[in-house]
């Protein structure tokens, strides 16, 4: 499933998302697709070793609070992350379904569960300051 992106004309106007954000339905059966593997490619070719396939379990039995909270834990921006980071060449690209199955639009989850998380309320857990550095 790929989400169409907007017209150059449109997206010129206004600053709103090049791509279509995915709905809950359509997020949580991308996120099914998700074979589990034991050793999973997409969470060693991240460079900050998201947990890709715990918060894709958690998005296709649509737990979106869970999924928000393990898309915060290692990465301090995944709202900007699920956007910029070039998945295609990392994670997507090393996911196992890539071969000949079309990979899991692993960005584009991200961005689903950041969005309806800030939709429905949720904040990212930060734990304070641990250092008198700046």
């Amino acid at each position: 499933m790929t989400l169409q992106k907007r017209l150059v004309v449109e997206r010129t106007k206004d600053f709103g998302e090049i791509y279509e954000v995915f709905n809950l339905d359509d997020a949580s059966t991308q996120s099914d697709r998700c074979i589990q593997c034991g050793d999973p490619f997409c969470l060693n070719k991240c460079p900050l070793h998201n947990y890709i396939p715990q918060w894709l379990k958690s998005i296709a039995e649509k737990d979106l609070e869970f999924a928000f909270k393990l898309s915060n834990e290692p990465s301090p921006f995944p709202e900007v992350m699920g956007r910029i980071c070039p998945h295609d060449r990392l994670c997507e690209g090393d996911c196992t379904l890539n071969d000949g199955h079309g990979a899991i639009t692993i960005g584009s989850i991200e961005t689903h569960i950041t969005e309806e998380g800030f939709k429905a309320g949720l904040t990212p857990d930060f734990p304070g300051i641990t250092s008198d550095k700046k």
